[in-house]
């Protein structure tokens, strides 16, 4: 009796655990989560919340890398804006040097010159779309983290670009000035003055347009970076989910054959059981 007692006791034990073990599976099945808890797999759940913290931090830098792209491809626009307005006043500068423009011609190009003046006045004003400068003024470009220690300045400084040309004479002047100078140039009423204060403008103009084919080289090299940067983090990001699937995500076709398993190995534990309980009551009546 005692015998029969204690194989019909753990028995039931068995099939309770096979019980909760085919509920457990079932619950993988069904949320497609075999990690439910740190002790379901305490290695794996550590690696999971490792990569979950990777995964936050490469989605800001992602954002970040996003809105940094936009502003410099602003810049760059912006940039050859500045560089079409500069060549276009050389031209201008250029015709008033042969000597045959007429007053009326002067005027004119006097006229066009500080329109000129105005367009680059309002491009060292630009704004991006949050309303942020695209030039800071007073200060260096903000650095944008895009990465672990690493950060790329998407806007350029308004002293870098508009504010520091360095002239054939290694003295440096704002575009501004240099905008001035060449309407001055073309109002100054000595012909010979003029002659030598249209020559001076006319390199100053060429200073010009190189110191900004080279800011706009140099925020080519940053989006290049922040291209690159995008790429790294969404390859990052697929490789962690990945590998995030790979360690909490249910093989549903592996489960439903271990599921399979176990409920006949229930189904035929219950026959046992059955067979227990008659042969424990035979006992009794015997």
């Amino acid at each position: 009796m005692l015998s029969t007692s204690y194989s019909l006791t753990a028995e039931v034990s068995r099939q309770a655990a096979l019980e909760t073990q085919i509920a457990n599976i079932q619950t993988d099945i069904s949320t497609g989560v075999k990690i439910h808890v740190a002790s379901d797999d305490p290695q794996a759940a550590a690696r999971i919340a490792s990569i979950g913290r990777q995964q936050s931090d490469e989605s800001i830098y992602a954002s970040n890398v996003k809105i940094a792209q936009g502003t410099a491809s602003l810049v760059d626009t912006s940039l050859s804006g500045v560089t079409t307005s500069l060549n276009r006043a050389k031209e201008l500068m250029l015709q008033s040097a042969n000597g045959t423009m007429s007053a009326t011609d002067r005027t004119a190009a006097v006229t066009e010159l500080q329109g000129i003046a105005d367009d680059l006045a309002t491009a060292a004003n630009a704004t991006d779309a949050s309303g942020n400068p695209l030039y800071a003024r007073g200060v260096a470009a903000t650095q944008i983290p895009i990465g672990k220690g690493t950060t790329v300045a998407a806007g350029d400084s308004y002293d870098d670009v508009f504010g520091s040309v360095t002239l054939k004479d290694g003295s440096t002047s704002s575009l501004a000035d240099i905008m001035n100078a060449a309407i001055a140039a073309l109002n100054n009423p000595d012909a010979t003055a003029q002659s030598a204060a249209i020559s001076t403008s006319l390199d100053s103009l060429d200073s010009a347009a190189t110191h900004i084919s080279d800011a706009q080289s140099d925020i080519g090299v940053r989006e290049t970076r922040l291209n690159n940067a995008a790429d790294t983090l969404a390859t990052s990001a697929t490789n962690l989910s990945d590998e995030r699937s790979g360690f909490e995500s249910t093989d549903l076709t592996a489960a439903a054959a271990e599921l399979s398993s176990k409920m006949t190995t229930l189904s035929a534990a219950q026959s046992v059981l059955a067979t227990i309980g008659k042969l424990s009551l035979f006992d009794k009546i015997s």
